[in-house]
């Protein structure tokens, strides 16, 4: 199209859209955009994909990007732009505000739809809704501890992923960008180890990363435009003191030429003109002034929302902060109550135990590929991704349905 260079601008979308557009997930119906023309002054607006793939576009109407990655839903939605000739060289931000949600059903506590969320796996699913059910009054106690050890595993997630956001929020209070040891609670600081524990960690980590580098990129800007302001108005400040040289140098010739004239050496007309020069230097005085008053209220309104970043950050960390201990305490409760139980269970005579035999706990995943569900085995390490459906069964071992045995591992979904 003769254009030598394509400039493609890409809004911030924060850790949770970067994280899954690294994982590599396409845009299905039901995913939220968030689409910004860079070259207008117009706030960024949310379209959703609709049944049909498309998503309305600002100025431009329907662009399918079901099936596309973001960053080439980007290139897509660019190129339209440019061949419809409505920009020439467009600068546009697109981002995924979210993706459509996962479902959790079968038998657990809170079966429903869950915002999805990246490197969720079939574990976090379940814990998201609250863990296996709870068992009947009539429950084998075989199938009861291993319940038991169902939630708890759920409750050790709750644990560890308060922990760490708890840690992340004390680095972040102090301004450093990695969680040392004694950031983490004391009395959580057990449960937080293992593969989960790292992945999870690697989000926080993240998370801490994008707060700190966005807080010091909108410190910057506001920085910046403070020394601009400075400097403007030192500029301001010495014009305004050579146009007053430039008024009382006019004044002084117009008193001379206010005798000249009566002494008939000076007309009547250059006295007029002297006149006039000496009001334009007044008016520009004046106008000098207002701009001096305009740009101290620009730097002062500078100077408070620079404040306002910063309490406001720090605000909102504090209440975070206090939400999580609050939510790290009934979560270690909840373990404690979950330990004792299991005790309790673990007195049953030898006899009794050796006549119940190991539960088997099926997890299985709903999954639409190329318009058709497909059933998947899977793990509690499977990965999931958008939209999928988790079915949780606890089943006797002779079923022979089941694929996943608790405590033990599958082969996961490949």
């Amino acid at each position: 199209m003769g254009l030598a260079v394509l400039l493609v601008a890409f809004a911030a979308a924060g850790a949770e859209s970067a994280a899954a557009d690294r994982e590599g997930f396409l845009l299905a119906a039901g995913d939220t955009l968030r689409l910004d023309i860079l070259d207008d002054d117009k706030e960024p607006v949310d379209v959703t994909v609709a049944e049909d793939g498309t998503i309305q576009a600002p100025y431009l109407g329907s662009v399918e990007v079901a099936g596309l990655g973001i960053t080439d839903a980007l290139s897509r939605v660019t190129e339209r732009y440019v061949e419809k000739g409505i920009f020439v060289v467009p600068k546009i931000g697109l981002s995924v505000l979210t993706y459509r949600p996962v479902f959790v059903t079968g038998d657990v506590r809170q079966p429903g739809s869950y915002p999805f969320q990246p490197r969720l796996t079939v574990e976090k699913a379940l814990g998201l809704a609250g863990g296996q059910i709870t068992a009947a009054a009539t429950e084998d106690p075989i199938l009861a501890r291993a319940r038991i050890r169902g939630e708890l595993d759920a409750v050790d997630s709750t644990i560890i992923r308060e922990a760490l956001g708890i840690a992340r929020l004390r680095a972040q209070l102090n301004g450093r960008k990695e969680i040392k040891e004694e950031d983490l609670p004391a009395e959580a600081r057990a449960y937080v180890t293992g593969p989960v524990a790292e992945t999870m960690r690697a989000v926080e980590l993240q998370i801490l990363k994008n707060d700190l580098d966005g807080f010091a990129a909108r410190t910057k800007i506001l920085e910046q435009g403070i020394v601009e302001a400075e400097r403007g108005l030192v500029l301001l400040q010495q014009l305004s003191e050579k146009i007053s040289e430039s008024v009382a140098f006019s004044q002084a010739e117009l008193d001379r030429a206010r005798k000249l004239q009566k002494q008939g050496i000076k007309t009547l007309n250059e006295v007029n003109t002297l006149e006039r020069q000496r009001a334009a230097d007044e008016v520009r005085q004046l106008q000098v002034l207002a701009n001096m008053s305009d740009d101290r209220r620009a730097l002062g309104l500078l100077k408070s929302q620079l404040a306002e970043l910063e309490h406001t950050r720090q605000q909102e960390a504090l209440v975070d902060l206090q939400t999580r201990n609050a939510a790290l305490a009934k979560a270690i409760a909840t373990r404690r109550a979950g330990e004792e139980q299991i005790m309790l269970m673990s007195s049953l005579a030898a006899q009794d135990a050796a006549q119940n035999r190991e539960i088997v706990i099926n997890y299985t995943i709903r999954r639409e590929i190329d318009g058709t569900v497909t059933n998947i085995a899977a793990t509690p390490e499977t990965a999931v991704s958008p939209g999928d459906v988790v079915v949780v069964k606890i089943a006797p071992p002779e079923n022979p349905a089941s694929v996943a045995v608790l405590d033990k591992a599958a082969k996961p979904v490949q």
